[in-house]
Formats: C-alpha cells, sequence, structure tokens
C-alpha cells in the first residue's frame, strides 16, 4: 500500500503543511486530500460527506489541486487560467438569423446522436465563482493572480512580443499609435537618437536587412519568408527588371567566399556557425562545390538551383551589423527604386501578403513592440535595447497602454502542452488558475519545486496571505517550509507518525524537527 495508517484530522479553513522524503507518502496523501485517489479502505470525511460519495461537480468546484508539474492546454493564456471556472453554459451565445439556425441544426443533430447539446459558442465562464460581476472585474482578478505568483512581467512581455487583432482589438490600435509618434517624439533627443534607425520610405535602413529593405514591410504568410525570398518569382522578377541579378549573384558569391574562408575549418555543429555565418555547417561542403564549379565554369554555368542558392545569401546581410563591404551607396538606391517597384506593381495574387511600413498606420502583423519601435535598434550602442526598452516602458505608462498589453499577452498561445512557454512560466499558470477559480481548499503537491528560491518565497507568502480564512494543504518540498503554516502531517513509509501544530512538532527530538535539521 501507498498509504497505510494514515490517521489525521484537521479544520478545513487551517494551512497544513506535508512534510516527509522522498517515498514517505506525502505526494499519495496530497492527491488522497484533493480526491484524486480514493481510499481502497478506511475513510475520508469532509465533515459528514464521505469523500466517494461526494458528487464530482461539487468537489471539483471547492477543492482544487497543483501537482509539481501543472498541465496546459493548447489555447492560449487566458483560456489556460480560465479554464477552472468553465463547468457550464451560463449565458447563451447571441446568433444572427444565419447562425442561429446553423446553430439549431447542429443541435438537432446532436440530440439524434447522444451527444452533447450545450452550446461551445454560449459564455461558460462563472464570474461569481472568481469573485468578479463582470469581463472586466475578472480581467482584473487575472492580474490580482498573476502578480501573486510572479507572472505579470513575463505575461506584459509576452504582450509586447504579440500582434493585435483589429478585428477584435481594433480599438487599442490609435493607442499605440500614439505611443509610435510619443516614441519618435523622443528619439529626437541626441543623447538617444543613434539608438534607433527608423523606418523611412525614401532612404535605406542600413540596420535591416537586404530583404527587409526590399519589402519595406512585414510579410504575411509564406508568399514573402525572408528565408525563401530568392525562390519567389515575382522578387526574381523585380530583380531583373531593376538590373540588381547580376549585383545579387555577385554579392552572394563574395559571401559565400568569405563564409567559407572563415568557418570551412571549424568542425560540424560549432556555435560558431549558428552565432555568424549565413551558412550552416551542413550546406558548408555544397557552397564549396558550388565556388569551385564557378572558378572552373564561370557564372554563366549556373544552374537554377545554383542561383537560388547565391541569391538566398544578400537577403540577409544587414551593413551595419555585417561589415562586408558589399552594399554600396550605388546598389543602396537600386534597392530603393526595387522597393518602390515592388510595391507599385504587387500583383493580385499576392494582395495581403505584406503590410507595407506606413507611419501613420498601425502594422497588424507586426508586434507591438515593432509597431512602437517602427524602426530598426541601432547596432552596437552600448546597452542599447536596455536603454530603448526603458523608453518604450516610459512611454507606455503615461499614456496607460498596459492594460492593453496585457490583454495581448494573455492572448499569447501557449503550444501544445505549454511548450512555447518555460517550465516555471507553465507551473505559474497553474497556480495563478487555481488561485482565480477561489476553492474553498487548495492542495499543492511540491507545486514550487522547480522555481527560484525568491519565487518560492513570494509565491508561499502570497498563498498564505490569499487563502486566509480558507484552506490551504502543502506537500512541502523542503521541511523547513512547514514552518511557514499552522500545522504539519509528517510522514514516513506511507504512515503518519507526527501531526499537529508547528510548535508542537518542531522541537528537539520531534519527528518534524529533525527532518529539517537533516535537511
Amino acid at each position: 500500500p501507498l498509504l497505510d495508517g494514515a490517521s489525521f484530522a484537521f479544520d478545513a479553513a487551517s494551512h497544513v503543511a506535508i512534510v516527509g522524503v522522498g517515498g514517505s507518502g506525502k505526494e499519495e496523501l496530497s492527491q488522497l486530500i484533493a480526491r484524486l485517489m480514493l481510499p481502497g479502505s478506511g475513510t475520508l470525511r469532509f465533515g459528514q460527506a464521505r469523500a466517494e460519495e461526494m458528487p464530482e461537480a461539487i468537489a471539483g468546484r471547492r477543492i482544487t489541486y497543483v501537482g509539481p508539474h501543472a498541465y496546459l492546454f493548447s489555447t492560449t493564456v487566458r483560456d489556460n487560467l480560465m479554464y477552472g471556472l468553465k463547468h457550464r453554459p451560463l449565458r447563451p451565445a447571441e446568433y444572427d438569423p444565419d447562425a442561429s439556425a446553423a446553430y439549431e441544426k447542429w443541435a438537432h443533430e446532436a440530440a439524434a446522436a447522444g451527444n452533447s447539446t450545450d452550446d461551445p459558442n454560449a459564455d461558460w465562464i462563472d464570474y461569481e465563482a472568481a469573485g468578479a460581476e463582470t469581463p472586466e472585474a475578472l480581467h482584473d482578478r487575472i492580474f490580482e493572480a498573476l502578480r501573486l505568483v510572479g507572472l505579470e512581467r513575463d505575461i506584459y512581455d509576452l504582450g509586447l512580443r504579440g500582434t493585435l487583432d483589429l478585428a477584435r482589438d481594433g480599438h487599442l490600435a490609435d493607442g499605440f499609435l500614439k505611443a509610435r509618434a510619443e516614441f519618435r517624439a523622443r528619439l529626437a533627443d541626441p543623447a538617444i537618437a543613434a539608438l534607433v534607425e527608423s523606418f523611412d520610405p525614401d532612404l535605406y535602413n542600413d540596420n535591416a536587412t537586404l530583404g527587409e529593405n526590399l519589402l519595406f514591410g512585414t510579410p504575411v504568410g509564406p508568399a514573402f519568408d525572408m528565408d525563401r525570398l530568392a525562390e519567389n518569382s515575382y522578387v526574381l522578377e523585380i530583380l531583373e527588371r531593376e538590373g540588381l541579378t547580376g549585383d545579387m549573384l555577385d554579392a552572394g558569391q563574395r559571401i559565400a567566399s568569405t563564409m567559407v574562408e572563415l568557418f570551412a575549418d571549424l568542425p560540424s555543429g560549432h556555435p560558431f556557425f549558428e552565432q555568424f555565418s549565413f551558412i550552416s555547417s551542413e550546406d558548408l561542403p555544397e557552397f564549396q562545390s558550388l565556388l569551385a564549379r564557378i572558378g572552373r565554369e564561370g557564372m554563366e554555368a549556373l544552374r537554377p538551383e545554383d542561383r537560388t542558392m547565391l541569391l538566398s545569401l544578400p537577403f540577409k546581410i544587414s551593413p551595419a551589423r555585417h561589415r562586408l563591404g558589399i552594399i554600396d551607396d550605388a546598389m543602396r538606391a537600386r534597392i530603393l527604386a526595387a522597393r518602390r517597384a515592388f510595391a507599385e506593381n504587387l500583383p493580385d495574387r499576392f494582395a495581403g501578403a505584406v503590410e507595407f511600413f506606413d507611419v501613420a498606420r498601425f502594422n497588424a502583423a507586426a508586434s507591438l513592440q515593432d509597431n512602437i519601435l517602427f524602426g530598426k535598434l541601432a547596432y552596437g550602442q552600448a546597452r542599447g535595447a536596455e536603454r530603448v526598452g526603458e523608453i518604450m516602458a516610459e512611454v507606455i505608462r503615461e499614456l496607460d497602454l498596459r492594460p492593453a498589453v496585457m490583454e495581448v499577452g494573455l492572448n499569447f498561445h501557449v503550444g501544445i502542452g505549454g511548450g512555447r512557454l518555460s517550465g516555471a512560466q507553465r507551473q505559474k499558470i497553474g497556480i495563478a488558475r487555481a488561485v482565480l477559480k477561489r476553492p474553498d481548499m487548495l492542495v499543492l503537491n511540491e507545486a514550487t519545486a522547480t522555481l527560484d528560491g525568491g519565487s518560492q518565497a513570494a509565491i508561499l507568502a502570497g498563498l498564505k496571505e490569499a487563502f486566509a480564512g480558507r484552506g490551504l494543504v502543502w506537500a512541502v518540498h523542503r521541511p523547513s517550509m512547514a514552518r511557514e503554516f499552522d500545522r504539519a502531517i509528517v510522514m514516513r513509509s506511507g504512515k503518519v507518525v507526527a501531526a499537529g501544530a508547528i510548535a508542537e512538532l518542531d522541537r528537539p527530538g520531534a519527528a518534524l524537527h529533525d527532518l529539517i535539521e537533516a535537511e
């Protein structure tokens, strides 16, 4: 048996630490209290109610469990946080006549098949359970939970790197255009002007790549993927029309020669390839062979695939960062002419494939950060990114845009199983989700073991305050954490060897004291 002789009792509103070494049964006991396991013998009671007789619809609302590895669903941060508040439809969805007819048909087919007829488009959120009456009040509760687990800055950063859905949040775009104007006004200060090279339709941006200068916009979809511009027929047509094809091939040959000279002697997989080379270690032998063939037969003998290989390289260079002498003033002028031709002659099949830069328009394809920046960070400036971030944060704060940035951060898609977030971020979201649900009892099983010491202490203090008057049961990963609780249950080999107030158990010779001393 995992647990044998685990007899204990405590007030459901008290804060209890479950303490023990690995294999002591503390993890299983926390799962037992959370009703994730049921006893094979004996009785677990909550008041007069037997655990096995409690309806899941009741226990699931009143008890919440967070384990050592919180699971996230493949959806947004917001939906993951609110998942515990969704039990059944509470407010019907509003449909226009056509959509209503489609829903009625769907509901009829669902009923005929014996499936649920609950409308997935209805509002399922139990605002009352979260202590909120409106969606706005729920957002306040979400931000409180994020602050408690120390995740507010992470969501803010995700928001800055996120994009704005104009169909849903178009009203926020004007605020970020004001932030762009204010940010550009501050760049007029000579002390910081050199930190950013702003986009100008009539100027070549030396801190942007050649590909970025040509498109002068943000690609939408795969048509103008920056890594595959050399394969796009329309891009090749523009280069040919502006007399740039020969220059680009020559530039590609020079770049390839430089890369081969610098990196040929490095072993495959060396970190310098990723940090400094335009060519991967796997592709380098192919470029060596291509250069040798050019040396024997000349550029005229290039096959179509060879031309694509060479043309792909110049699109990646930035004069400010890559001081290769490839892009001179004459070539800059031709690229600017190609930029204008590219935008003016864009075929209908590529309509909407590029969101062109316009200082007066919000760029829905670019991140909030890039919309405010509207340019490129200048390369080589001491603490440049940090100083620009401070100025941007100041502008956002003064224009009261931080809540809007946080809203965008909440819409960040976490990926499969939360794979786009760090382990610490996933765990903090799991704890915040539990806090937002406001259960009568929160059960944690080594829930902060993977976090740093500062985060552990802050979350413990925050949870103790948030659950004052409510139950907090925690299988702690360090025995000394028990000193922050009212009571402790000490486990050994699946048995409760001691249970009671901390003052009684934390004295020389007592079970808890010995564990703390051994720590």
